[in-house]
């Protein structure tokens, strides 16, 4: 009678090591090709890869929207800031001022994450025509910010490297085979001016958003430093002269509006004071106020909330804005 041996350890080895080095194998070969599907796609349009030709995104997410506008050789000017600047309509400033004005405000950002941007679009426009800067409340902090970690720094900073470590994860994956339709021709691409007028729903003032004005110097002498204008006042001085440069308070509601004599309306002088020194003397360049007590301010149908505006007010600081690419200081502000 013969008995069955029980296969040894030593005999099992080859055959489970054999299968383990192909599993490995191929888990290694899909993922390279998977990379090499990323590289070849550019899943953001950030311009560091993309082998097939496909231009533009569909991409609501202006964080990462925003990289594809702001790379495109078809626009000379930019928009920029955060939610409170969406509502200014880069076609409508481009047919007023016959430059070619793209959008790249970026919801939630502040000073640090429009500096990313900013950075972003001159290194990638030799010859920039104006720059539209809005300048909320969260410019007049008397400290820097920390970097906000929501926000990509990744995607628009320079190195190749570490944005390529980025294109391996769902988020990537999914800009991928969005990118890829469009090159197939299945989905459009997003506006390229990156319009965003149609953001706010139509409806009933909300009693949300009160402005983050941030809180007030220690000290008289402290009222004066604004260290992201100061920054920002660096950037522009390295500007070309001929680079027009429009700052812009975006407008509240007019309860919002720091009363005259208050600490509040003290520290809001001198930031604007601050910003004004920024362009003072720049051909084709202003500072407007537009957080101001008025009648457009006091009528809550032109306001989403408290600190987001609706096209009435959008187009009417279009129209400022425009005066001032034109005339400098000199132009007549109607608000």
């Amino acid at each position: 009678m013969s008995v069955d041996l029980p296969i040894s350890d030593s005999d099992a080895s080859p055959e489970w090591t054999r299968c383990l080095a192909a599993c490995i194998g191929t888990l290694g070969l899909g993922a390279l090709l998977l990379f090499a599907f990323m590289i070849a796609v550019d899943p953001y349009d950030s311009g560091k890869f993309g082998l097939l030709g496909i231009d533009g995104v569909n991409d609501r997410n202006t964080h990462t929207a925003v990289a594809s506008h702001a790379r495109d050789a078809n626009f000379d000017s930019a928009i920029i800031g955060n939610s409170t600047a969406l509502m200014l309509d880069p076609v409508e400033l481009s047919r007023a001022t016959g430059r070619r004005f793209v959008q790249l405000a970026v919801t939630g950002a502040g000073p640090g994450e429009e500096f990313a941007v900013l950075d972003f679009f001159l290194r990638h426009h030799a010859n920039v025509g104006a720059l539209v800067l809005g300048a909320d409340p969260s410019w007049c902090a008397h400290d820097s910010a920390a970097p906000w970690a929501a926000f990509p720094y990744w995607l628009y900073g320079k190195s190749s490297v570490i944005y390529a470590g980025r294109l391996i994860s769902w988020s990537a994956i999914e800009h991928a085979f969005q990118r890829l339709s469009i090159g197939l021709g299945w989905r459009e691409r997003m506006d390229p001016a990156g319009s965003f007028t149609d953001i706010w729903p139509a409806g009933e003032f909300d009693e949300i958003n009160r402005p983050k004005d941030p809180p007030p110097a220690a000290t008289i002498a402290g009222r004066d430093v604004f260290p992201e204008v100061s920054r920002l006042d660096e950037v522009i001085k390295k500007l070309p002269v001929d680079v027009a440069v429009v700052l812009v308070v975006p407008p509240t509601l007019y309860p919002t509006v720091a009363q005259p004599g208050t600490v509040a309306a003290a520290e809001r002088q001198a930031c604007n004071a601050a910003l004004r020194r920024v362009v003072a003397g720049r051909p084709h360049s202003n500072f407007i106020n537009y957080r101001i007590d008025n009648a457009m301010t006091r009528d809550r149908a032109n306001f989403v909330d408290f600190i987001h505006y609706r096209p009435s007010l959008a187009a009417r600081m279009s129209e400022g804005i425009a005066a001032s690419l034109e005339l400098g200081n000199a132009a007549k502000i109607d608000f």
